[in-house]
């Protein structure tokens, strides 16, 4: 790259061009100057903005395997005769400036991206005038300033690194031309405003630092229908300059997301098949969901085979060191007794069959958490606390999970609200639910209420429970939460299987983009799933 400085200043010597690489804001040249762009020749025809340049179809341009290229002159333009902030006229062609930066990696082939990227790095800021426009994210996203140029200063800045390097370098045909020549002001949305005029790269980054003062569009002034047109195609141009590889990350990221979400859907399906609302789908003939005549005051309409027990944990540990365990909450669903109950409305009748526990560690008793959330200890609402020392707190909640040395050995699903926290701190009570074999499945209601809205947001057990209609009251008890918890998890079931999607909406249940949701009812919620063991 040795020479390109030198084989540009020839190649615009040799068209007669002027070389004064400053131009005042307005986009005229500075007195004394020759009035004209680099690249822009002394022809007596000015190019009017709203054209491209006349001789297009000559002005390709030889590869180095053909030999010598013959290089003709592009179209002159005059300079932009604007002020600063100053909308651009209509009909102008802009290119984002972004995308011309990335040209050598997007559209250019890998023999040649060594080289061209070089001569861009080297030059395109440093030999070249530019005149910028702007315009700013109308979205909610609050992206960087649109940087726009004119397309034409683009078209000539590109056949002079074809004459110099000798490769053949173009806007590419079809779809991907779009990209480099966008029109802006349908519908009398936002015109690009004038910027000013740099031809290095210190100039350049004083300019952006500018457009904070520059004056901004009004959108409230456009009809809802044009804004949407309008942040749609800026949208598009902001996407125009991502990399192949962000794309398609962004595209991973977007499949991933949709694969979580119906892990979701998944996980409250199985929970509906363990309480006898769903079936298991062994062939593609056969339903899997409550028959039409079925409603809540009737028993579950699907047998299961055997019975399984629902054990809710809640943990407080104390706010100032989360290490310190203070509180223990467990409740207990066994589906052996729900089967012959009809759930009632919401799921109300297995409430009252819930059996509920609340463990105090005694060490620890006189720690109460008030900072950041409130903590009642001596409130609990289903029963009475008990008192346990750290030493025996793992036998006792062995005795009610049920393990190898206990009687209970029927399946255990295990529920939580974000549940990998409460199951983190059992481990730290030396009670390692990795470890004991018939935990057989992790329910978390965070997730499961996450599908109900159809939202990426996490709700805390309060806010859950006022949304499902669960009259609840001091929260961050143990014992409450875990009462609470599976409740939450028994109405969110209900609500997403009950009656058709009429009645799915009027229990709160979103169905506008259940695709990205769910696998539809062909999926019954496959096999029992299981959290990777966390080493502390």
């Amino acid at each position: 790259m040795a020479g390109n400085r030198n084989g540009i200043e020839s190649w615009m010597q040799g068209l007669e061009i002027s070389r004064d690489p400053v131009l005042s804001a307005k986009g005229k040249a500075p007195e004394g100057s020759s009035g004209y762009h680099p690249f822009s020749a002394l022809a007596e025809e000015p190019f009017h903005h709203k054209n491209t340049p006349k001789e297009d179809a000559s002005n390709t341009l030889g590869s180095a395997a053909g030999g010598a290229s013959q290089i003709l002159t592009p179209s002159p333009f005059e300079p932009f005769d604007l002020t600063v902030g100053e909308q651009s006229e209509e009909g102008l062609e802009f290119c984002p400036f972004k995308l011309i930066r990335s040209y050598p990696f997007m559209f250019v082939n890998k023999a040649n991206q060594d080289t061209v990227g070089s001569f861009f790095k080297q030059t395109l800021l440093e030999s070249h005038v530019w005149d910028f426009f702007y315009l700013l994210d109308p979205g909610p996203k609050s992206r960087d300033p649109l940087l726009l140029v004119p397309s034409v200063q683009f078209e000539q800045y590109l056949d002079m690194a074809s004459s110099e390097l000798r490769i053949k370098l173009s806007i590419p045909r079809g779809k991907a031309r779009e990209k480099f020549f966008v029109q802006f002001g349908d519908d009398n949305t936002p015109l690009p405003r004038f910027l000013g005029s740099v031809s290095n790269i210190d100039s350049f980054e004083s300019l952006k630092l500018q457009i904070s003062n520059l004056p901004k569009d009004n959108l409230t002034r456009l009809t809802s229908s044009a804004l949407h047109n309008y942040r749609d195609k800026i949208d598009k141009v902001y996407d125009s300059f991502k990399s192949a590889k962000s794309k398609r990350d962004a595209e991973a990221a977007r499949l991933k997301r949709v694969e979580r979400q119906k892990g979701y859907s998944r996980m409250v399906k199985r929970v509906q098949r363990y309480l006898g609302l769903r079936g298991r789908r062994h062939y593609r003939s056969t339903s899997n969901i409550p028959p039409a005549g079925w409603n809540v005051d009737m028993e579950v309409p699907f047998a299961t085979n055997g019975s399984v027990r629902f054990v809710c944990v809640d943990i407080e540990a104390w706010e100032r060191q989360p290490n310190v365990i203070t509180e223990v909450g467990l409740a207990v669903l066994d589906t052996y007794e729900t089967m012959d109950v009809p759930p009632g409305k919401d799921g109300r009748n297995w409430f009252q069959l819930v059996e509920s526990y609340h463990f105090r560690i005694k060490e620890y008793s006189h720690m109460v958490n008030h900072e950041f959330v409130q903590g009642c200890p001596n409130s609990f609402d289903f029963g009475t606390s008990e008192f346990v020392s750290l030493r025996q707190i793992d036998r006792v909640i062995g005795e009610i999970i049920g393990d190898n040395e206990y009687e209970h050995q029927r399946p255990v699903i295990i529920v939580g609200h974000d549940v990998i926290q409460d199951l983190k701190h059992l481990k730290k009570l030396k009670y390692n639910v990795w470890r004991v074999p018939q935990i057989s499945d992790e329910v978390d209601t965070q997730s499961m209420f996450r599908r109900f809205e159809q939202s990426p947001n996490g709700r805390g057990l309060a806010t859950v429970c006022d949304a499902l209609g669960i009259s609840g009251r001091n929260f961050h008890n143990a014992g409450n939460d875990a009462t609470y918890t599976m409740y939450a998890m028994i109405s969110t079931a209900i609500k997403q299987i009950v009656g058709g999607p009429e009645k799915r909406k009027e229990n709160g249940v979103d169905e506008s983009n259940d695709d990205l949701w769910s696998d539809g009812e062909m999926d019954d919620g496959g096999s029992p799933l299981r959290s990777p063991e966390v080493f502390l």
